[in-house]
């Protein structure tokens, strides 16, 4: 049996109960239409892209624990989809069309089905490309190319014309969802976990922290997905009985 690293649960399970506390400000906000000076700032929006950063960084590295990366993918990505209907019909103008979670699963399909060729590449030039073409794509549904938030080219509007190109980072004028994270760039994101992951669990650092654990937070963190899940609806039935 493969050893359990208890410090990536820890990680993982921090990082859910920021993102749980990030979207019921955002609900209670956005949804319920109250005021919080917070979330009208720069730093909440670094807040959200952290958490997120971090969830995808976290899931490249364990896709290369995974006994099943096809069978994991797959789950996260009905549960992507199951967001989808859900958030269609329930709350349309709170819509996720392609939200982290189906980032994440989608992921996860593609690196298994291309493992053959992605275990045959060196993992610390492949990491150092993967976050330059990040950092490259960063800006491509703001329409350009560049390094971060700084343009070198801007890219036709014609890209972004059809519909389902939003998949890829080019969404059409009427494309809207509350949460969006698209394969172009942060696939590569992923990438920087998938080929730094081995690097990272072969360091030292790594091996002096890897058995840290808060047995609360841990257990948040092997329960991930479930909790995920399932934490939007009771946030917004809270909100709901608290508010009304």
């Amino acid at each position: 049996m493969k050893e359990r690293y208890h410090i990536l649960d820890l990680l993982r399970g921090l990082l859910l109960l920021n993102a749980v506390l990030y979207h019921g400000l955002y609900d209670y906000v956005y949804v319920f239409d109250r005021s919080c000076t917070f979330m009208q700032q720069h730093s909440s929006y670094l807040w959200q892209q952290t958490i997120c950063t971090g969830f995808i960084l976290l899931a490249g590295c364990s896709c290369t624990l995974s006994r099943n990366p096809a069978k994991h993918g797959s789950l996260i990505f009905a549960c992507a989809l199951l967001i989808t209907t859900v958030t269609c019909i329930v709350i349309p103008d709170e819509r996720i069309l392609f939200g982290v979670l189906h980032l994440i699963g989608l992921s996860y399909l593609l690196t298994a089905f291309l493992k053959p060729l992605l275990s045959r590449l060196p993992a610390l030039p492949m990491m150092c490309l993967s976050l330059i073409l990040f950092l490259f794509f960063k800006g491509i549904y703001y329409g350009y190319l560049g390094i971060w938030d700084y343009a070198l080219w801007y890219l036709p509007e014609q890209l972004y014309q059809y519909p389902l190109l939003f998949l890829l980072g080019l969404p059409d004028a009427s494309f809207f969802s509350a949460d969006y994270f698209p394969l172009i760039p942060w696939l590569f994101l992923f990438g920087v976990g998938y080929f730094g992951g081995p690097i990272l669990l072969q360091s030292r650092v790594f091996h002096a922290v890897k058995h840290w654990k808060l047995p609360v937070i841990n257990w948040i963190g092997q329960h991930t997905l479930f909790l995920y899940m399932l934490h939007q609806p009771i946030l917004y039935g809270l909100l709901t009985i608290f508010l009304s």
